[in-house]
């Protein structure tokens, strides 16, 4: 509820959301308006419950973790569960900001200073139609990480994704065998609609549906309905596929990132050290082959801390590949053609990286567009954290399924939607009589992706952005199951209840030279299409994978150690062996909660003890 208290000290906390919008003087005014009110509301700003960063670090600590991500936050708030520990979590961004917690405004943030607003290498197949054809690819600089500008969806994989991890070696890696993982830092919200086996209600981690959903959403369920598929409200559970509208990461109205799931519950204690806007540079190894210290650099200055344990690397599948090829850790044609000497030779750390690839449909509604976001959205969401405001509109609705080229039980094809959101507003209603018509996108989405690429650097210099090589579409399949994709969204938008109430048409484009070059609607006309417009997902992970020791992509063991070191671990996506069928959040946090007990097994069983 709104509460004059909260908005003082909440000032700091990132910028206006105002400053995420365009539209002209009217939209920043009542955006900035917006903004004033959600840092004044006690439950959105969090005030009382954010961290002190700490501005100078102490000399040494038993674990330093780099990157305050999903995993990074994850790992750093169960280690500081041992009291006798001391730990430094180290965050190249800083807090997040308030209007980041709004569900609706996932958005909103995609552009701005808390994302490193990385971009690929130019693709040879994919991202034709980009600027110099590459990819976006937005990772979160902020404590949180992506975690605080993704859409929440909290989806886990399926039983077939980590029977996968386990046909490749990883042993103890099982469905059956991660589940007490999952279950174990989940404060599930939901029974009513959950299979309870398959979850928890005691951890720090909420999970529920959004309070509001765009009738909109059920239609769309009932549509998949009449196409084949079916209806799972609890895409965790026992009917893993089908069409439902899942919950996510976000308690009470509020995105729950996972800062502030583990994090600031132990904003008072003293062993946990969080530097802000500090940059890890590299990781020093010993003659002995084990990391002694962490370089970073805060406020233009350079600091070297020692590690009396281990250096965790979560900074994600992106940058923990930078991270230990500045610290000379992988292959030396690629360390040296930057000028790093090699320090240990891991020739697989940043290849085989992965990303789920989609594809972009946009249909033109029968009904007026609506604008979500006035003052009566505003009021009710700062009342108590519901309407509009409180959901990602059409996001939260998702459809995991098979296509031709699968079987229900390995589902290859994700749908995800888009519309009816609450974001960037004037703060008027539209006249109901406007000739603007309401749109809703549709992206198909390819889950089992053949093609890989990898991660390596430009430069020596830790402040210089990764080099970014995605490889999309490369392989035949990938290309193939977007189409299958496409052909499934057109049998949904076909069925009569989406027509009957909505009349949805699809908003035809020349995809560059392809409408020329092929007959509309072909195979031949989508396959040229994909490559043009590629959707490049927000999903990257196996960038140092979990593996044997003789796979020569791998880089950690089924401990999450690094091979030839092991006082550095690696948690976060980059260890994935292979993509999970799901937004990877959930499957990121569950590794984190893994590599903290495996830390705390070896320690407090072994080491602490003698």
């Amino acid at each position: 509820m709104f509460n004059a208290q909260c908005g003082n000290s909440s000032l700091s906390y990132g910028f206006s959301v105002g400053n995420t919008c365009s539209g002209g003087t009217t939209v920043l005014l009542f955006m900035s308006l917006v903004d004033s009110l959600l840092r004044n509301t006690c439950e959105v700003s969090d005030t009382q419950g954010r961290i002190t960063p700490k501005k100078v670090p102490d000399s040494k600590y038993d674990f330093v973790v780099i990157g305050a991500g999903t995993a990074g936050s994850t790992i750093a708030g169960r280690l500081a569960e041992i009291k006798h520990w001391k730990i430094l979590l180290l965050e190249a961004g800083d807090d997040e900001p308030v209007g980041s917690q709004v569900p609706s405004f996932f958005t909103n943030y995609i552009n701005s200073p808390i994302n490193w607003n990385f971009t690929t290498e130019a693709e040879p197949i994919g991202c034709q139609g980009f600027e110099g054809k590459r990819c976006s690819w937005p990772r979160g600089k902020v404590l949180g990480g992506t975690g605080v500008i993704n859409g929440m969806m909290f989806l886990r994989g399926t039983f077939n994704d980590y029977k996968r991890w386990v046909d490749a070696g990883n042993t103890g890696w099982s469905y059956d065998e991660i589940l007490p993982d999952f279950k174990s830092y989940e404060d599930n919200r939901d029974p009513q609609i959950i299979d309870a086996d398959f979850h928890g209600t005691k951890g720090p981690v909420s999970i529920q549906r959004y309070p509001y959903q765009p009738p909109m959403a059920w239609d769309i369920l009932k549509a998949g309905e009449q196409i084949g598929y079916n209806i799972s409200t609890d895409l965790n559970g026992f009917n893993f596929n089908g069409f439902g509208v899942p919950q996510m990461n976000s308690r009470g109205g509020v995105r729950l990132s996972m800062a502030k799931a583990f994090i600031r519950p132990q904003r008072n204690n003293p062993n946990l050290h969080v530097m802000l806007n500090t940059t890890a540079t590299k990781i020093i190894i010993d003659q002995e082959k084990r990391a002694s210290a962490v370089e970073l650099v805060y406020n233009n200055k350079t600091y070297s801390v020692n590690v009396g344990k281990e250096v965790i690397v979560s900074a994600g599948a992106i940058q923990t590949p930078q991270v230990l090829l500045l610290s000379g850790i992988g292959g030396k044609e690629m360390l040296e053609s930057v000028g790093i000497k090699q320090v240990h030779d891991l020739p697989a750390v940043g290849k085989g990286v992965q990303n789920h690839v989609s594809f972009q449909l946009t249909y033109n509604l029968d009904t007026p567009k609506k604008d979500m976001l006035d003052m009566r959205s505003v009021s009710q969401y700062v009342h108590d954290q519901s309407g509009p405001m409180s959901s990602t509109g059409l996001a939260q609705t998702t459809a995991r399924i098979h296509s031709k080229y699968s079987v229900p039980e390995n589902p290859d094809i994700q749908l995800y939607f888009g519309g009816f959101i609450a974001k960037c507003s004037p703060g008027l209603d539209l006249d109901e009589k406007s000739n603007v018509k309401e749109q809703i996108s549709i992206f198909p989405t390819y889950l089992h992706t053949k093609s890989r690429g990898y991660i390596g650097l430009h430069s020596k210099d830790p402040f210089a952005a990764p080099k970014i090589v995605a490889n999309y579409l490369t392989h035949e399949q990938d290309v193939n199951g977007l189409i299958a994709g496409i052909r499934i969204v057109q049998k949904l938008v076909n069925t009569t209840i989406l027509q009957n109430k909505y009349g949805l048409k699809l908003e035809k484009k020349p995809y560059g030279s392809c409408a020329d070059l092929y007959r509309w609607d072909s195979d031949d006309f989508w396959t040229c299409a994909v490559k043009f417009e590629t959707g490049h997902e927000n999903h990257q992970g196996s960038s140092c994978k979990m593996g044997l020791r003789s796979n020569p992509e791998a880089c950690v063991d089924q401990r999450l150690q690094l091979y030839g070191i092991d006082n550095i671990r690696v948690v976060d996506a980059s260890v994935f062996p292979d993509l999970p069928s799901a937004n990877p959040q959930a499957t990121i946090i569950m590794v984190a909660e893994r590599g903290a007990r495996f830390i705390k097994e070896d320690y407090l069983n072994r080491i602490d003890r003698k």
